[in-house]
């Protein structure tokens, strides 16, 4: 990947005077440099070091739950560590945003095979790798140089294959697509003459602006789509270059409210993508000062303000924005910032609004109820984080069949409720969701689909059981593509969570709804019960 960003030629400014423009370096780790040293936590309480993989290819995976590229590209990622496993390849994931319970209840139920560390977003990894973009992938060669640094948007074996072979072979591999071309045309220096006159230089500088957030919208509309890989971390030099020189060429000419605050949101845009935050928290406020109310300056100053942990402006920033734009999603901001500010029944007024506001569009109650369950849970209101994930699975499930929101949604939801439970040491647990993901084993059309996930004291065997079927209709039971009809025997792995894939067989015609009911037996004693309602 493109790092170092490109010098400028120089641009004749006001009478003809010239001044060369240079975008700063991006933060963050350069490929084709040694990659920084770390030292992270497991989620089974090991220490996992840089040093660890000397003489291996090591492919970091940093990624979170609620991130769709994230979950987009894990079965990939799990192909590809199979595959690669015997060819001195190690594949680390690394959750910075989430709790060790959270990630063994998604490693459990995608079965991803490679260790997990935990950290923070403030970490010394997160620090010294720039961790603001998810996911990232970094892929680091046998002699510990960054190869490759691939960032927000979905991963594709292929090029992900093509960055391992580099590595292995002291080398970075290029990332080319039609994509990326189109990003590179469309932030060219050579289209934007920041010369002549002031009205000129206003005109060149408004369409670069244009230009660069162009290109934002079209790599969030990418983050999804394989068919639209592209490099940010050398696009955002791109942008850098051009905002620089739009900056310098700017500031002479600038004059009134409106062009002072375009040139200030722009070096907020500068200092921010550079991670200087008190700089770009001054560079907002001062186009606010000119532009009061701009969602634009307020969006950016509280991402700001949010770096430098001044939790109490972030409140007040999403305070205004909610204000001035109230939606479901600025409601959601705001009350996630009231819970960390410690202001938890507001956070919950705040949630409760979204809601009011999302209603009638299950992808927008799903998505609050989401975020409302985790922040219930990170205050440790076990109680109320349940009752929010369950109004999120029985939204996803109102979603439109074939929207991948449907799955993702439903997914989150159950791997969220399992999180509660799967502390080491709790009690048992079961939690039955519709199935995702390729059909099971033997399955027909007919068949009604779940994913059960089992939740308890690791090294307990637990006995499961279906009950309420119509006569000679079949439960399945399959745990490692062995399946049981009616019961089966598990015992509860190291990290206390097992997925049952679980499939109702109807042989019999039946009216009207089914209502099923499984339990676990451990020791003669039923720990934990769940049922469903099948309509087939």
């Amino acid at each position: 990947m493109k790092r170092n960003v490109p010098w400028l030629l120089a641009l004749a400014i006001g009478f003809g005077l010239c001044r060369p423009a240079v975008a700063a370096p991006l933060p963050g780790p350069v490929v084709g440099q040694p990659a920084p040293a770390f030292t992270l936590k497991t989620t089974a309480g090991k220490t996992v070091a840089l040093a660890d993989f000397r003489g291996k290819t090591l492919v970091i995976n940093v990624w979170g739950s609620w991130c769709p590229p994230c979950r987009l590209e894990t079965p990939d990622l799990i192909a590809e560590a199979k595959a690669d496993a015997a060819r001195g390849v190690a594949f680390l994931g690394v959750n910075t945003t989430e709790t060790a319970e959270v990630v063994r209840a998604f490693v459990a139920a995608k079965g991803v095979p490679y260790q997990q560390a935990v950290t923070t977003g403030t970490s010394a990894f997160a620090t010294a790798y720039d961790i603001r973009n998810y996911p990232t992938t970094l892929v680091i060669g046998p002699d510990g140089v960054l190869r490759a640094r691939h960032a927000d948007n979905i991963l594709s074996r292929t090029q992900l294959h093509a960055y391992i072979a580099g590595a292995q072979h002291g080398a970075s591999a290029p990332l080319n697509t039609a994509f990326q071309a189109q990003l590179d045309a469309l932030l060219d220096p050579a289209q934007y003459s920041f010369t002549g006159d002031a009205a000129s230089i206003r005109a060149a500088v408004v369409k670069a602006a244009d230009a660069i957030a162009k290109a934002d919208n079209l790599q969030d509309d990418a983050m999804n789509d394989l068919a639209r890989d592209h490099d940010l971390i050398k696009t955002q030099g791109e942008e850098q270059t051009l905002r620089a020189a739009a900056i310098a060429a700017f500031a002479p000419v600038a004059a009134g409210d409106a062009d002072l605050a375009l040139l200030a949101r722009l070096r907020g845009d500068e200092a921010a993508a550079l991670g200087k935050w008190a700089d770009a928290d001054a560079a907002y406020a001062e186009a606010l000062k000119h532009a009061p109310g701009d969602k634009d300056a307020l969006s950016g100053q509280a991402y700001a303000v949010l770096q430098l942990g001044d939790h109490a402006r972030v409140v007040a920033i999403d305070a205004q924005i909610a204000e001035r734009a109230p939606s479901y999603a600025a409601y959601v901001a705001l009350g996630r910032a009231l819970a960390t500010a410690g202001h938890v029944p507001l956070a919950e007024q705040s949630f409760e609004r979204a809601l009011t506001l999302a209603a009638g569009n299950p992808s927008r109650v799903a998505w609050t109820n989401l975020y409302y369950g985790r922040m219930e849970a990170r205050v440790g209101r076990r109680g109320q984080a349940r009752a929010a994930f369950a109004r999120a699975a029985a939204a996803a499930v109102q979603i439109t069949a074939g929207d991948p929101r449907r799955e993702w949604y439903a997914e989150q939801a159950q791997e969220a409720a399992v999180a509660l439970d799967v502390a080491r040491g709790a009690s048992a647990a079961l939690s039955l969701a519709p199935w995702t993901g390729p059909d099971l084993p033997g399955s027909i059309d007919s068949t009604a689909k779940y994913r059960l996930v089992v939740t308890g004291r690791p090294g307990a065997t637990m006995k499961l059981s279906v009950a309420g079927l119509p006569q000679r209709w079949i439960g399945s039971f399959c745990t490692d593509r062995v399946c049981a009809p009616f019961r089966t025997s598990l015992i509860v792995p190291p990290d206390g969570v097992k997925v049952v894939e679980f499939q109702v067989v109807p042989t019999t015609e039946h009216k009207g709804p089914v209502n099923l009911r499984i339990d676990a037996v451990t020791g003669g004693r039923r720990v934990a019960t769940v049922g469903a309602v099948v309509n087939v």
